[in-house]
């Protein structure tokens, strides 16, 4: 029921409770390199696709740098000789 402007005007309120949402993700990724462990496992490459999407339509930026959730989702760029970051999208 609104424009893609208006879903978006006060992005930079919501982002402190969008990064609060994930705690338990972050707490999950302190003490593992990925929610399977050592090895990515279906939960990873399920929740990947959202950062990807998100990593692709849009340049601002979800996670701060040193954030564990943001360590995990390197990786998983990275993954397969860096297949994800062949496709189009922002730093």
């Amino acid at each position: 029921g609104m424009t893609l402007e208006q879903v978006v005007a006060d992005r930079d309120q919501k982002l402190g409770a969008f990064r609060d949402s994930l705690l338990p993700l972050r707490m999950t990724l302190k003490t593992q390199d990925f929610f399977g462990g050592d090895q990515p496992l279906y939960a990873d490459y399920a929740l990947f696709g959202v950062f990807q999407w998100a990593r692709c339509t849009s340049s601002f930026q979800l996670l701060a740098e040193d954030d564990p959730v943001a360590r995990w989702r390197s990786r998983m760029l990275n993954a397969f000789d860096g297949l994800a970051l062949s496709s189009p999208g922002y730093d």
